[in-house]
């Protein structure tokens, strides 16, 4: 089946040569070309160096707890914006599945060289997951088939489970989307986390929300600590 698969696709761009997104040049792998991928590539890394201690420092006297009291560090692979934008927007609520190969060759082309070897500096590496309804519907997990390739290093999805579906949080104010997240999440095998540094993968960073409420449990269940790697991220966390 899966050979089949290959051989559709491989006739469809024999044929029908793959075009970047944007400026319609003829391309052989990804969703743009070389030129447009360099105008979408943010390779933002924020190094923040939060571990349990300082976060059980923190929460324990009921201080409002920020992205840079709990993760290690944010990596950040392209901007959220224009074609990357619309594709990941089909792919999630359109259910247009053949651009997920396409993001896939986005994702490793930008883990490349020392960015990937940031990666490395994680023991456990961990998709946010998605709902078992929503799941359903699309027929896989966009975040865990994103950062596929980083799953044959030692991405764990069984680690971390989604209970609950949640809104949608874009429109929501920060305190909603606290209260709209909180518990959520359930970790399990707890004993593979303990004083284990765990890399949470998403598909977009926004306010860090959904990262924060995963972060939280894992670094309570006994993680040393969380770093954050996202496919794409918004605008307010470009500079």
């Amino acid at each position: 089946m899966k050979q089949l698969a290959y051989n559709l696709q491989l006739f469809k761009e024999i044929f029908f040569p793959r075009r970047c997104a944007v400026c319609n040049v003829e391309i052989d792998t990804g969703l743009v070309c070389a030129a447009c991928r360099k105008a979408f590539a943010l390779h933002k890394v924020k190094l923040y160096g939060a571990d349990r201690k300082s976060w059980q420092a923190l929460n324990n006297i009921g201080q409002p707890v920020a992205a840079e009291d709990i993760f290690d560090r944010v990596e950040l692979l392209y901007r959220y914006e224009g074609a990357f934008k619309e594709a990941l927007h089909k792919l999630k609520f359109d259910r247009e599945a053949r651009l997920l190969p396409l993001l896939k060759e986005e994702a490793d082309l930008a883990l490349t060289g020392s960015f990937r070897g940031l990666c490395r500096h994680y023991d456990v590496l961990i998709s946010i997951p998605t709902s078992e309804e929503r799941r359903r519907l699309r027929g896989f997990d966009v975040p865990q088939e994103l950062f596929a390739e980083l799953r044959k290093q030692s991405l764990r999805e069984a680690l971390l489970e989604r209970k609950r579906s949640t809104a949608p949080l874009y429109t929501m104010a920060e305190e909603e989307r606290k209260a709209e997240l909180e518990g959520c999440f359930a970790v399990k095998q707890k004993e593979q986390l303990l004083d284990k540094r765990i890399l949470l993968c998403d598909d977009i960073y926004t306010t860090g929300s959904t990262m924060k409420e995963a972060a939280q449990l894992l670094l309570k269940s006994g993680a040393k600590s969380v770093g954050v790697l996202a496919f794409c991220a918004s605008k307010d966390n470009w500079s």
